[in-house]
């Protein structure tokens, strides 16, 4: 990490950045960022129009904003300039479009969930008050039946939009991924599914809020095991990557999904699933955001699928 931005800047604000000069030449990344990717250190030097692409960098110039695509995810792009005595230099910002939807669900669901309840209240107490024939008991009943889809719609939307994780403290990586495993033992042998958990020794800790790390994986692994409808094994994972970040990962040996398959379970309301609602991959996502963690998913037909959560590195500090 260029160590540019500070801790308390850093704590509140979940973009990526790159600052560049004059030529676009990189000076320095954040390694939460997608821009920065796994070694951020080897982009110093570099040109950001070999990083972003050239039509990218045009954009910036033209009209401080572009988008960007890296992997499965779409990226908002902004840019402001500074002079300093020595030359210019601009910072680049990546915003998640994700973010940007989960501040719009924050504020449906406030404004959505009272009145909704009330219109239920309302329905039941009409057919209470009110002789009703039989096609209005059954109006009433059709219209409570709608008020309770858009209540469940909304719990789901109120996952998303999850502001901010409650307070974190240090926690091992393995209590997490071993109370999800004993969760899921029952269901995952009922459908063939082998769990297997794996935690290298040196697992670090992580500074995290222990029921969304929950939340996290446990969304992750009901995602594998409908992915292995013939069986398979389900491996979950806790190791140290090439910088000493500890990294969660659930792996399955199912299905898998193509490239745009992928591009598609990452937004919400393309659920392949019956009645689904398409938002447990933002859920995910929308987690490991807040605990300044990079996520990660490799895919591919007829080979499975691999979920990274890649941790901060952590800083020992009081509180």
């Amino acid at each position: 990490m260029s160590g540019f931005l500070s801790e308390e800047l850093r704590a509140h604000d979940d973009a990526g950045y790159l600052i560049v000069d004059q030529e676009w030449r990189v000076l320095a990344a954040d390694d939460r960022g997608a821009l920065a990717a796994e070694q951020p250190e080897a982009l110093i030097g570099q040109n950001a129009r070999d990083v972003l692409g050239p039509d990218v960098v045009a954009s910036l110039s033209a009209h401080g904003a572009a988008s960007f695509t890296f992997g499965a995810m779409a990226y908002v792009l902004t840019v402001n300039s500074f002079t300093l005595p020595w030359g210019e230099i601009r910072i680049v910002r990546a915003q998640e479009e994700q973010a940007t939807l989960e501040r719009m669900l924050s504020l449906i669901v406030h404004e959505v969930r009272n009145p909704l309840s009330a219109m239920r209240t309302l329905a039941q107490g009409l057919e209470e008050a009110l002789p009703l024939s039989e096609t209005g008991r059954d109006y009433i009943a059709r219209l409570t039946d709608e008020i309770d889809r858009l209540s469940r719609l909304l719990s789901s939307m109120s996952q998303v939009a999850r502001l901010r994780a409650e307070p974190m403290s240090l926690i091992a990586p393995s209590a997490p991924l071993e109370r999800v495993a004993a969760m899921f033992q029952l269901d995952a042998a009922q459908r063939n599914v082998e769990i297997v958990t794996h935690i290298t020794p040196r697992a670090g800790m992580i500074r995290a809020d222990p029921d969304q790390i929950q939340q996290m994986l446990v969304n992750l692994v009901t995602n594998a095991l409908q992915a292995m409808p013939d069986g398979g094994t389900l491996t979950l994972r806790a190791r140290l990557d090439a910088r000493g970040r500890t990294v969660l990962q659930v792996e399955d040996t199912g299905v898998g999904m193509s490239t745009e398959a992928l591009r598609r379970a990452s937004q919400p309301g393309q659920s392949t699933k019956p009645g689904g609602m398409g938002l447990g991959l933002m859920v995910v996502r929308g987690i490991a955001r807040q605990h300044q963690a990079q996520m990660r998913i490799t895919s591919a037909p007829g080979r499975g699928s691999l979920v990274s959560i890649t941790f901060p590195l952590v800083t020992q500090r009081a509180g």
